[in-house]
């Protein structure tokens, strides 16, 4: 089992655990996507270990912890969730680069392109950088952690 699957099945077993559903994995296509915000169209390193999250679970949910899926049935996912970020009046300098993945109650969770790395930071202060992982599986983990926290 690689290190992603081990974290998405723990993140999904403790959903599972609290009565929530357990998003199946994603079969259809992944198409690239022009994020905007100054992200470049091509983005292998972030859709080889997303790719990888969404073959397994098609987006992840807990208890306000949140990793966008690809759109079903009119509800938004990822790309609807960026998508958003370049409307005017919501664009912000703080998303330049970061192709935003996810959420929990208190933080963002993203990928920033400028840097490869996976991070967490406040709604508000987007400066406030709380998690800076190597990779997608370290940001999964954190968002374990703190649901096991509790």
């Amino acid at each position: 089992m690689t290190e992603i699957e081990k974290a998405v099945y723990t993140f999904n077993d403790l959903s599972a655990s609290m009565g929530y559903e357990v998003s199946p994995p994603w079969s259809g296509k992944i198409k690239p996507y022009n994020f905007g915000r100054d992200i470049a169209p091509e983005q292998p390193d972030f859709w080889c270990q997303y790719e990888a999250l969404l073959r397994i679970s098609n987006g992840l949910f807990a208890d306000g912890h949140t990793f966008y899926g690809i759109s079903v049935d009119g509800e938004p996912g990822l790309i609807e969730y960026n998508d958003a970020l370049n409307t005017p009046d919501l664009e912000t300098k703080a998303m330049q680069g970061r192709i935003v993945v996810g959420e929990n109650n208190t933080d963002i969770l993203y990928y920033d392109t400028l840097t490869g790395r996976w991070e967490s930071c406040d709604h508000i202060g987007t400066d406030n950088v709380w998690k800076s992982c190597d990779s997608l599986t370290q940001l999964v983990q954190t968002q374990v952690d703190m649901l096991t926290e509790v």
